[in-house]
């Protein structure tokens, strides 16, 4: 399970070692505090782009909140270790994997992005943001993306693809390429310009099965995100193309929970939320979570709760 660390900053994780100006190209490196992990990150900024490079490790699972008020397209390549992604705006897990990369696009995107402890991480990401894609059209890409892309929500979009080889040579030549000034910067737009549509062309070319991880973290989405049903093992392991007895293993080895915990945690915590911010009747409550008995529901949330959701909710 990640360890929840609330209101964290880059500034309390990162130590800035310094910063240049140079032709309109800035420049940033930092160092991660000892007491948060070992490795480094360098930075480059832009006309309207934004270039961060990560390597290390943390001796502790994190997590980062990634608060977005601008129309933004960030592009995360993950060349070694394991993240997982949480949209805000809906309870949905991004599982991102090893030479994997993950495109989003959104306005006012609020986001958690989760590292995990003692594992090595090389992560390249780049956000791009109106004034470069104003400067090289790149809205005419839009309808491309969502030809591919998976829905947050109506205004929230997403697509992963597996690295080629030209991406992974691409990303090498960024992270050592030692120019400076004016020839950065063109170095650098040409190969965030090469690497969009390289990401693109592969996504049409090639659509990879979905890993173990992936399977499970959409079985965690599935009941989160439909509380009012009541999967079984069975139907969620047709819904993910994945062995009932497999799915039950390597769920409770990954959340360390069970299906049927993790789903009847998730009911208990919604059914408290409103008893606690609305006035909907009990019947109602329990509908919305999946009990079609209301005296059913109220013996499930006293077994978990040690009371009533009548005394839960004038107890509160």
């Amino acid at each position: 399970m990640i360890k929840k660390k609330d209101n964290i900053s880059l500034n309390e994780v990162f130590n800035e070692l310094g910063a240049i100006n140079n032709c309109g190209l800035n420049t940033q490196e930092y160092t991660i505090n000892k007491s948060y992990g070992k490795g480094s990150m360098f930075g480059h900024t832009f006309d309207g782009l934004q270039i961060q490079y990560f390597k290390g490790i943390f001796n502790d699972n994190f997590k980062f909140n990634n608060i977005t008020n601008i129309n933004v397209l960030e592009l995360s390549f993950l060349i070694q270790g394991e993240k997982v992604i949480q949209s805000m705006q809906k309870n949905m897990d991004i599982v991102q994997e090893e030479q994997e990369c993950i495109i989003y696009f959104s306005d006012n995107l609020n986001h958690v992005a989760k590292y995990y402890k003692n594992k090595d991480v090389k992560e390249l990401r780049i956000k791009i943001f109106d004034d470069f894609v104003k400067k090289h059209q790149l809205k005419n890409l839009f309808p491309i993306l969502n030809q591919y892309s998976r829905y947050l929500d109506k205004k929230h979009i997403y697509f992963s693809s597996n690295f080629c080889f030209r991406t992974q040579d691409i990303l090498t030549d960024i992270i050592t390429n030692s120019q400076k000034g004016i020839l950065k910067r063109l170095f650098l737009e040409s190969k965030v310009l090469e690497l969009i549509s390289l990401q693109i062309q592969h996504k049409k070319k090639k659509n990879t099965n979905e890993s173990l991880m992936k399977k499970l973290h959409r079985v965690k989405n599935i009941i989160s995100s439909s509380l009012n049903e009541q999967y079984s093992v069975k139907e969620l392991s047709k819904k993910v193309l994945l062995n009932d007895t497999v799915l039950k293993k390597e769920f409770k080895r990954v959340f360390n929970s069970t299906i049927s915990e993790f789903g009847l945690t998730e009911r208990m915590n919604k059914a408290s939320d409103l008893l606690l911010h609305t006035t909907k009747p009990i019947y109602e409550i329990s509908d919305l979570v999946g009990y079609k008995n209301p005296t059913h529901f109220s013996a499930a949330f006293k077994k978990h709760t040690k009371l009533t959701p009548k005394q839960f909710r004038n107890a509160n």
